[in-house]
């Protein structure tokens, strides 16, 4: 498409907004979006399924804009959807006609911008899909947030009993008439269009006290046939998931140091199977990110311990998946998006890197890897060398450590470290040090948490781990 990237992050506006954010989303680029377009849609439906609004027009008001079912265009976004502020410049696509959208953009890596994130947003009539991973691209699924289905962002500017013209308004240089969704609560949906051509989308949504917000400038509009069929279709990478990485394959397991975020109200709350876990540097990065958004507790998991364990796993990896939830929370898990029920999966914190760097051997930001149940190996049996063609992926060889997060988090100022090492842009060593520490000892002084101890034992080994 010949687009020229431009980036901007601005970190000390990120920090000053961490305090008041609440996202409810796994730190998985693409969630919030898909979010915040599929809520945008039920707004917009919703508005057209109760009785028309009966509101005064202006006197000088401008024919209403019927925007093209089929164009394309370059755009320049600025977005508030993941809690912190981007900008640059991206692509965007709809046919209305076949309920499809695509939105592509390339973000930057909270911690270290430096670390790109081509994300597309993929919206096939109820289906969607988010793909990542630049020229090395990984397609998910995504069940999360409900139902979703295709609604035309701009049909509803050209209905006089859902929208209402507010006068006119200059946007990056162009004259445009500014129409709005009318709402009863504080969504706000707005369209500035010359003519029937869209200039600039702009839509707000509020969530538990907490705003988000994308707007899309439209550079020069392609029409119908100009906009090539593959955009607007579903592409292969989506009919099946990523292979296990060759340059694993005919190799012994590998150990991994692995921690995980859980909850403590029962023995099922220390299963680690289907659940996501991470090296040390990697569960530094998620923690910051999970707990500078307030995100564990708006979600009701009550995620109060920490557990560090010592795994073996096959290094030929798989597609990795985000999963959410325990038995014991609400909704009960747990939940994954499709992927290998066998595989490891893994990826780079936040899908950044080409192919999300599964197969690389290493990350500037550590790992995240996804234990799938069906790949679990049985009591005192470890991966093969054929682990990746068949049988078991992943053992638990103990349980090392189990410590209250408030310990590091309110003892030990963690979150103070996370936000130091945001300003600072080089990744999450302050964090990664706090979280060592923790696990290091017992000693307060030492920045050290106390062992809670083991959960109590049960029959099923799934649960039992030493």
């Amino acid at each position: 498409m010949g687009l020229l990237w431009l980036w901007t992050c601005a970190p000390l506006y990120i920090v000053q907004a961490l305090a008041d954010t609440d996202l409810g989303f796994q730190r998985n680029p693409g969630l919030e979006v898909d979010w915040m377009l599929g809520e945008a849609g039920r707004m917009i439906r919703a508005a057209e399924e109760i009785k028309p609004w009966r509101t005064p027009g202006l006197q000088d008001e401008p024919a209403r804009p019927t925007v093209p079912r089929r164009f394309s265009a370059d755009i320049e976004y600025v977005t508030f959807e993941s809690g912190f502020l981007q900008t640059g410049r991206g692509f965007f696509a709809q046919d209305a006609n076949e309920e499809a959208m695509r939105v592509l953009t390339v973000r930057h890596t909270l911690g270290m911008s430096q670390l790109l994130n081509n994300h597309t947003s993929l919206l096939l009539g109820n289906e969607s899909y988010i793909i990542n991973g630049g020229d090395l691209p990984i397609c998910k699924k995504l069940p999360f947030f409900g139902q979703q289905q295709f609604v035309d962002l701009f049909a509803w500017a050209a209905n006089p009993a859902v929208s209402r013209y507010t006068g006119e308004r200059v946007v990056a240089g162009r004259a445009c008439s500014l129409w709005y969704l009318l709402s009863t609560n504080q969504t706000r949906i707005s369209l500035c269009a010359a003519g029937n051509t869209p200039v600039e989308l702009n839509v707000t949504l509020s969530r538990s006290g907490t705003t988000f917000n994308f707007t899309y400038q439209f550079d020069r509009l392609k029409l119908g046939s100009e906009v090539p069929e593959q955009l607007l279709q579903k592409p292969q990478i989506c009919d099946s998931f990523a292979p296990a990485c060759e340059n694993g394959r005919g190799l012994d397991p590998v150990p991994l140091d692995a921690y995980i975020f859980h909850p403590g109200m029962s023995v099922e709350d220390y299963n680690i199977e289907d659940q996501n876990v991470a090296d040390l540097a990697g569960y530094a990065a998620f923690i910051c990110m999970d707990w500078l958004f307030h995100e564990s507790p708006r979600l009701g998991h009550n995620y109060t311990l920490i557990s560090r364990y010592s795994l073996e796993i096959s290094p030929s990896f798989g597609q990795y998946r985000p999963c959410n939830g325990y038995p014991d929370t609400i909704p009960p898990g747990p939940s994954c998006v499709p992927g290998d029920p066998r595989l490891v999966g893994r990826e780079a914190p936040f899908s950044a890197g080409e192919g999300e760097l599964r197969c690389a051997a290493g990350s500037p930001l550590g790992f995240w890897y996804q234990l799938p149940k069906g790949g679990r190996c049985s009591t005192g049996h470890r991966p093969s060398k054929e682990a990746w063609a068949t049988g078991c992926t992943w053992s638990v060889q103990k349980r090392l450590k189990t410590i209250q997060q408030a310990c590091l988090l309110r003892n030990h100022n963690f979150l103070q470290y996370c936000k130091a090492d945001v300003l600072e842009d080089k990744g999450f060593g302050r964090s990664m040090k706090a979280l060592e520490a923790a696990f290091a000892s017992e000693d307060s002084s030492l920045g050290g948490c106390a062992d809670v101890g083991e959960p109590v034992a049960q029959d099923s080994e799934s649960m039992v781990v030493v």
